[in-house]
């Protein structure tokens, strides 16, 4: 079943059904219910978000080849719709894993899952959402990478270690553990090697000049240019070229690549042994035993297992070869082609006062 993620805020969802108002939900899931306005501030959300509809829309399309936006002003197709409600069953169905298994989110957590958010979507687009439905997002995200840790976390036996460490025993030898500041012009680095050169402190001037900041991250800079130890390749050829030239605790001249000019620093060179790149091995092997579809496959198998009612307005939910939503059919046309669903705005907001 095919799973994306979209954003929410506050709306009504215009579109005929049968009993509709008399029993508000959209899905229930194992007894849970999923409420219908839960849903339409999602579409709501999106439709008042035009850079975030335009992502949605060119990233959306159904088996008729539509995508999110239905054929009117103000409307989407009902194929989108039920992959909303997908995505929003198998979030309920992650939280309840996550309580069966009595795991909490915590603030790291949330942080890591905010960062994501701004890296796939862009902070301008999320800009344009309430603080209070993107604290929801963060925390639903949030709780997809805390199963998804959990998930991953399986027991690595010792000979699937030693036969990493053997398969890539060139990563671990000759590793070089190596410092730099970047800058942007060849006479800012030619200034900086002769500072260093001159007994300045490589790390203090990595602080305080170079360029390799990185974001949240820090990058480099934070850590006084420190680069770690890496494998042979791990860089661009220029650099590469050289590190491997320097001995250690030599600094090169300038070194030009597509990020600037570097002053390269090599600290030493050594092998990780097989008892040192244990651990990190292990976490390696983990994770990939939680690779990044052990969610959609447990979410997949849970949808399979579990009792699952969509209300008809919405559709229907079917457990064959592709489970899911499955929209209602056109009325009166006898043909399963996409419907519009309208979503009418809001009234504007009154004009500020002079």
């Amino acid at each position: 079943m095919k799973r994306f993620f979209v954003l929410v805020a506050v709306g009504v969802l215009a579109l005929s059904g049968c009993g509709a108002l008399a029993d508000p939900y959209a899905a229930t899931v194992n007894g849970v219910r999923i409420s219908q306005d839960e849903l339409e501030s999602e579409l709501e959300a999106i439709l008042a978000n035009k850079a975030y509809l335009a992502q949605v829309d060119q990233g959306f399309t159904d088996e008729a080849g539509r995508g999110a936006v239905g054929a009117g002003s103000k409307t989407f197709t009902t194929t989108f719709v039920a992959a909303l409600l997908d995505r929003r069953i198998g979030f309920e169905l992650i939280d309840q894993e996550l309580e069966r298994r009595r795991l909490t989110v915590t603030d790291a957590d949330r942080t890591a899952a905010r960062e994501g958010l701004d890296q796939s979507f862009g902070e301008e687009v999320l800009a344009d959402f309430s603080s209070d439905y993107l604290s929801e997002l963060t925390e639903d995200f949030a709780r997809v990478a805390v199963l998804q840790k959990a998930l991953g976390t399986q027991p690595v036996d010792d000979a699937a270690v030693v036969a990493f460490y053997e398969a890539n025993i060139s990563v671990f030898r000759d590793q070089s553990c190596s410092r730099h500041i970047l800058v942007d012009t060849l006479e800012k680095a030619t200034a900086i090697k002769t500072r260093i050169d001159g007994g300045e402190d490589f790390a203090a001037i990595a602080r305080a000049e170079s360029a390799d900041r990185g974001g949240a991250a820090g990058g480099s800079a934070a850590a006084g240019g420190d680069l770690g130890c890496t494998a042979r390749g791990s860089f661009v050829p220029e650099f590469q070229a050289a590190l491997d030239a320097l001995t250690p605790g030599q600094i090169s001249a300038p070194v030009q690549t597509q990020f600037g000019f570097h002053v390269i620093g090599l600290i030493e060179r050594k092998t990780v042994s097989l008892a040192d790149a244990t651990p990190q091995i292990r976490e390696r092997l983990a994770q990939q035993a939680g690779s990044e579809n052990a969610v959609g496959l447990f979410v997949n198998e849970a949808v399979l297992k579990g009792d699952i009612v969509v209300n008809p307005r919405y559709g229907s939910f079917e457990k064959g070869d592709t489970p899911g939503v499955k929209p209602p059919p056109t009325v009166g046309s006898g043909t399963t082609t996409p419907t519009s669903i309208d979503l009418p705005l809001p009234p504007p907001a009154p004009a500020p006062a002079p």
